[in-house]
């Protein structure tokens, strides 16, 4: 996935007793992708996250779309 700009990424709480997490990201064209699968811990989403989405070069560190 090509990104340009910020990316924006929500983790929310899934399953009948809102334990496992899934994730989706919005790029400024609306754009989305959804994690797929259920994880375990909200870290674990958070590290798939940053591994299936590519944040663009121009990224400071001011604005983490993986802050949760």
């Amino acid at each position: 996935m090509e990104t340009i700009g910020s990316v924006k990424v929500q983790f929310m709480p899934v399953g009948r007793d809102r334990r496992e997490w899934m994730w989706k990201a919005r790029d400024e064209s609306n754009t989305i992708t959804i994690s797929g699968q259920r994880f375990d811990s909200l870290g674990d989403a958070v590290r798939d996250a940053r591994s299936q989405i590519d944040v663009p070069d121009t990224f400071d560190g001011d604005d983490d779309p993986f802050a949760a």
